[in-house]
């Protein structure tokens, strides 16, 4: 077993600026060498991180997102490194396994719940974003690492970019999968508006962090083909491995006398995950090939894909189990067992967890050639053990398999997993870029609290309305963000009471075709005054001036009190009207019914909500116009 690194407990929560310790050379822990890596420097500085996610191992039996972040906290820890993980979810029902929790004690890795606020926020998505942004700005660490699946860092991702917080904080977003990217892979063509409007704030994120690490060259390749403006330094870094961040020998696979006695369905149950052609394939096969054979499902099943319908649809001769509830250790030892091959036929994969594992323990599987699973297997050994995703891609590697004496033959990786946890020592010692120029002229404004530009005379105006309680920071806060970002419109959140109570209001800034069902752009906002031939109301306006070039930002923070909240399609049709008005216009000829249909659709999607104010419909609106 290799050495053992020195055990440092963080230091967390103490003072508020990043703190930087020097190991000298004899205390530099020996993980990297003791892989096969190398240190390139005769001392390691020491800095905070924090990992950020809603996946961790202990908690969750297995996972991508858990599994890489997991072992990546690990390794940065065993390196000497102050780590906490901030796990972003419901607080967990059971207490850290034992093995997990000792394996974080000796890496010296803290784990910190997220605290939730009961404040109301809306979109509901904001209040994760803002949880995290005030958990971090307690006690800013040197590197945030957060995962892209939901956004969870956006708020403060989006705070640095505008030079307004986290002023020595590398944000380094880890890419395992977007929403979307999610639902493309799950072929699901209908998604909600809430779901589209995570997703462009998972887009935004990786388009601000300061670095984007992602598992695979595929997944890059895939954001640059839906032209995300991923960041100059963007890094593919293999997942670090279980031996190579806890310094554990790698247990590897017994090979068998017998021969082939098993095949193991070796992930979730779902459509992704290739289960529908497993099934098909493995029902085309001759009844005699199957005698005598197990055939196991190892992962947990989903709602659309339980153990009862899966044995409905096997034919009767195959022999089969389910093995739902195995965390990541117990899965890989059943896989393990002699004489038995795992078959991963997912239609897509980001990088591929279940295809790694098997090629590090030298369990033989078969795998489709989907994705990012082509960039782990050896070139000498793909067209032996990939194959389509398809029912007879399945069938025809089952048959092979099933009668090769070669099938039980472990692949070889085609990457070293050594290199992962020194190219992310090198991520973390990165010192972040100033975002905004400490110098630079704030631009003038007149605050006009009557709807007109007649007399103003600086290049932006900022409108008020009666009623307005401007916040000490408003006017200072928005200068800032613009000088920092060049926008031609800077919004900021609200804080909207009523006789309900307190609800937090935060904007996209550009909310793209969401534009079409709420005011996703902002209310108060500093506003290019060369822009202003016309004035209207907050959303159609803004929605006029995003269609037509502007670039709106927001500033992720409540500067404004008002009663009123903001427009959306139920509220205000008649301002909806008029937006969808500026859509039609700025949508070529061939699709401008395409403005009016989105908002018809969602209009008929939402349950009639009461109102106290008989008002008149969108469709009655649009009929009296016609």
């Amino acid at each position: 077993m290799a050495e053992q690194c020195p055990v440092r407990r963080p230091q967390l929560l103490e003072g508020s600026g990043p703190r930087r310790d020097t190991l000298a050379a004899d205390q530099v822990p020996d993980v990297l060498e003791s892989h096969g890596g190398r240190h390139t420097s005769a001392s390691l500085t020491t800095v905070r991180v924090t990992l950020l996610t809603d996946e961790l191992l202990g908690y969750t039996l297995t996972g991508g997102i858990g599994t890489a972040t997991t072992f990546l906290a690990l390794g940065l820890g065993r390196l000497g490194h102050e780590v906490e993980l901030l796990y972003g979810v419901d607080a967990p029902r059971t207490p850290l396994g034992e093995e997990w929790a000792r394996l974080y004690e000796e890496a010296g890795v803290s784990i910190r719940v997220l605290t939730r606020s009961d404040t109301r926020v809306e979109p509901p998505y904001f209040g994760r974003m803002r949880d995290v942004e005030l958990v971090l700005a307690a006690d800013p660490p040197d590197v945030v690492i957060t995962q892209d699946l939901a956004a969870p860092a956006y708020t403060a991702i989006r705070m640095r970019a505008l030079g307004l917080a986290f002023e020595h904080t590398l944000f380094v977003v880890y890419c395992h999968g977007t929403r979307q990217w999610i639902t493309d892979a799950a072929r699901k063509v209908r998604v909600l508006p809430g779901a589209l409007g995570v997703t462009m704030l998972e887009q935004a994120s990786i388009e601000l962090a300061d670095v984007v690490v992602s598992p695979s060259q595929y997944l890059v390749d895939w954001m640059r083909q839906q032209r995300w403006q991923v960041p100059a330094d963007t890094r593919v870094i293999p997942h670090v491995t279980r031996s190579v961040a806890t310094g554990e020998p790698q247990p590897r696979a017994e090979g068998s006398a017998r021969g082939l006695q098993r095949v193991a369905y070796f992930g979730r149950l779902e459509e992704r995950k290739g289960i529908r052609p497993f099934i098909e394939g493995l029902n085309a096969l001759p009844a005699e090939l199957l005698d005598g054979i197990e055939v196991d499902f190892i992962r947990r099943a989903t709602p659309a894909w339980m153990p009862q319908r899966v044995k409905a649809l096997l034919s009767e001769h195959v022999k089969v189990s389910f093995e739902a509830d195995l965390d990541q250790t117990a899965a890989l030892a059943r896989l393990a067992r002699p004489g038995t091959l795992a078959v991963m036929p997912s239609f897509e994969e980001t990088f591929g967890n279940t295809v790694r594992e098997c090629l590090d323990y030298g369990i033989p599987f078969i795998a489709s050639t989907a994705a990012a699973i082509q960039e782990l297997v050896a070139p000498e050994d793909r067209g032996r053990v990939l194959f389509e995703p398809t029912a007879r891609g399945v069938e025809n590697a089952l048959q092979k398999a099933l009668t090769s004496a070669d099938a039980l033959r472990p692949a070889q990786a085609a990457l070293d997993s050594t290199g992962s946890l020194s190219a992310w020592a090198e991520v973390v010692e990165i010192r972040p870029a100033p975002r905004a120029d400490a110098g630079a002229d704030l631009p003038a404004v007149d605050v006009l609290r009557e709807r007109r530009v007649a007399g103003a005379a600086a290049p932006f105006v900022l409108f008020l309305d009666d009623g307005d309680e401007a916040g000490p920071d408003l006017l200072d806060t928005l200068k800032r963000a613009q000088a920092a970002s060049g926008a031609d419109v800077v919004s900021c959140g609200l804080r909207v009471r009523d006789e309900s109570g307190e609800t937090l209001h935060f904007f996209h800034g550009d909310p793209g075709g969401l534009g079409l069902l709420f005011n996703g752009y902002g209310t108060v906002a500093l506003i290019r005054r060369s822009l202003l031939a016309d004035v209207e109301e907050d959303w159609p306006l803004l929605a006029r001036l995003s269609l037509g070039g502007a670039r709106i930002v927001s500033v992720p923070v409540p500067l404004v009190t008002r009663s009123a909240e903001p427009g959306n399609l139920e509220r205000d049709p008649a301002d909806a009207l008029l937006v969808a008005e500026r859509f039609e216009r700025a949508l070529p000829d061939s699709l401008r019914s395409l403005a009016r249909l989105a908002a018809g659709l969602a209009a008929a999607a939402r349950p009639p909500a009461p109102a106290l104010v008989r008002r008149p419909s969108l469709r009655q609106i649009v009929r009296a116009r016609r």
